[in-house]
């Protein structure tokens, strides 16, 4: 009798209507940071980790593709990098580009998404999933920056190809500014899949926008010429209507 239940219940298992992977509702938060002209030195690390989170809807299409679109806040600073003796700030003055700036991203974005290992009626479930989208979104970026004007060195000194010393004359000019910036977004992330009405994983974010003006300096001394973001964020989806 044992036995027959034992296999009664694998039938039952491997031929059941899958609840998890559908339509679902999800919230991430995590660190990011933000590579750009002015958000620090990324050759050594030194760079601002500030929070993001995101909140996200998912339409399944099919087993394999899925329409999220996710609205989202990235809190930006310029962190550690401080450059006030340093020759680019005189330049990026006299360019009226910002050397420090704090402030905000609210971003919205729509991406497909591919999961590799869909669920599917009558085979076993794997117990995680693995997923990945490529699309386009646009960020409306507020900010508080600074610009110096007027500045003047004495006794300049280089210092691994960066011309410092005294900064004895300069204004530093204060200014709220804001942008419309477009840009593409990768997401990609591993979830449980738990067979329930939640699952949780963990998602990775780059966000690459389509100019340089979201720190207020465009002068693109950077290698990577556009301003970057990238975050790490932990997830919990819940479903809601019929499952794949």
């Amino acid at each position: 009798m044992i036995r027959g239940i034992i296999v009664a219940f694998i039938i039952m298992f491997l031929s059941q209507t899958v609840s998890a992977q559908g339509n679902h509702i999800s919230i991430g938060i995590g660190p990011s940071m933000l590579y750009s002209d002015n958000s620090g030195i990324h050759s050594d690390l030194r760079f601002k980790i500030e929070p993001a989170i995101t909140l996200s809807i998912n339409q399944q299409l099919n087993e394999f593709i899925g329409l999220r679109g996710s609205i989202g806040i990235q809190i930006f600073n310029t962190g550690e990098y401080d450059p006030i003796n340093s020759r680019y700030v005189i330049n990026w003055g006299n360019e009226d580009q910002a050397f420090d700036f704090k402030g905000r991203g609210y971003f919205a974005d729509a991406v497909p998404i591919f999961t590799t290992n869909p669920n599917s009626v009558g085979k076993l479930m794997s117990s995680v999933q693995f997923y990945a989208g490529l699309g386009f979104g646009l960020m409306f970026v507020e900010r508080e920056q600074k610009t110096l004007k007027n500045g003047v060195l004495i006794n300049p000194v280089l210092i691994n190809g960066v011309t410092r010393g005294e900064l004895v004359e300069g204004d530093i000019i204060t200014s709220n500014e804001t942008n419309l910036i477009p840009y593409v977004p990768i997401r990609t992330g591993i979830s449980t899949n738990l067979s329930g009405d939640w699952d949780f994983g963990v998602e990775f974010v780059l966000i690459t926008a389509l100019n340089s003006n979201l720190d207020g300096n465009n002068y693109k001394y950077k290698q990577v010429k556009p301003d970057m973001m990238g975050q790490i964020q932990l997830t919990a989806k819940w479903y809601f209507g019929p499952a794949w």
